[in-house]
């Protein structure tokens, strides 16, 4: 018997993007991201094509926001943001992931389609207008919308390959990624020595999938292991990210593809940056069994991420985040 790997796979997703790339290669890598997702729920990819210049830029943006003075940070808070549209700056504290502990030690930004005012989806449920700090656009705002866009490209062909490899046929999440619900959050962990205070509580993530990209350098970030149940660190290393299914697959696919335990456990005396990226879909797909059992509990993406908000925010719906 081949012995348990206690680690992630590092999967090269680049023969399938190659434009010269061949059935055969383009199946393998469908297999090993299938696998990883079956297995672990969890994997690091490379190959991906967004530039490493692109990466460095997000993780810079990041620190630039969260540089600022706090007073200018509350002045986007999502409480100021429009209606239910889910944009703006969540400070330390304001977020309990794992039931039970203290909030976790992080403060954040959420930052997603720009869905102008006049729009007639503008301050609907996580679609609105962006909070936007006063930093000069060409060193915030266009490089972190341009960073989106490709992270959306990303997803959308990772969703691609998540569907070939299921037996349900190529186009099955067609619907679902037709107008979707993709936001960034950029995260600030700052020196944190508690140990009875983590950065981010065990938790599984809420939406489809989700892409980590992580300052490299800066650890903290633990998987429970599905084939262990011991805690995996993920190394934060250049030009990698991580990739995760969340709950919402995991309930569409009856747990054939895992939403995995994970954690940022405390970071000690540096600032650790990250950002993640939550592709929640098309929030009126109804999300019933993919192999047609008969479920008495389907469910819309907007209703049950509105769910795991509640619980995890501990508030109602007049404030929402991504």
């Amino acid at each position: 018997m081949a012995p348990i790997q206690n680690s992630i796979p590092v999967i090269d997703i680049g023969p399938y993007i190659s434009p010269t790339a061949s059935v055969l290669e383009q199946r393998k890598v469908v297999e090993v991201i299938r696998d990883a997702c079956i297995q672990y729920g969890f994997f690091q990819l490379v190959g991906h094509g967004i530039p490493l210049g692109d990466q460095q830029q997000a993780l810079s943006c990041a620190k630039m926001f969260f540089d600022l003075p706090v007073e200018e940070k509350v002045k986007l808070s999502m409480k100021n943001a429009m209606s239910e549209c889910g944009r703006g700056y969540e400070a330390i504290g304001g977020q309990v992931l794992e039931e039970g502990k203290l909030p976790d030690a992080k403060e954040g930004i959420y930052i997603g389609e720009e869905v102008p005012p006049y729009n007639p989806r503008a301050g609907k449920f996580l679609q609105g207008p962006n909070m936007w700090p006063n930093l000069p656009e060409n060193k915030y705002r266009i490089p972190i919308m341009a960073y989106r866009q490709k992270l959306l490209h990303l997803a959308e062909t990772i969703m691609t390959i998540l569907a070939l490899g299921l037996p349900y046929g190529p186009d099955v999440f067609n619907e679902f990624m037709k107008q979707p619900v993709a936001n960034l959050k950029l995260l600030h962990y700052p020196p944190n020595e508690s140990k009875s205070r983590l950065g981010a509580g065990s938790h599984t993530d809420f939406g489809c999938i989700t892409l980590l990209l992580q300052q490299p350098g800066s650890e903290g970030l633990e998987v429970l292991s599905p084939l262990t149940n011991t805690w995996i660190p993920i190394p934060s290393t250049a030009d990698r990210y991580v990739v995760n299914v969340g709950d919402l697959l995991h309930r569409w696919t009856k747990g054939h593809y895992r939403s995995t335990v994970h954690r940022v456990v405390d970071v000690g005396k540096t600032d650790r940056y990250s950002i993640p990226f939550f592709y929640h879909g098309n929030l009126a797909t109804t999300i019933s069994p993919l192999d047609g059992s008969v479920s008495l509990n389907a469910i819309t993406v907007e209703e049950h991420i509105r769910g795991k908000f509640r619980k995890s925010y501990k508030m109602d719906e007049k404030s929402q985040d991504a």
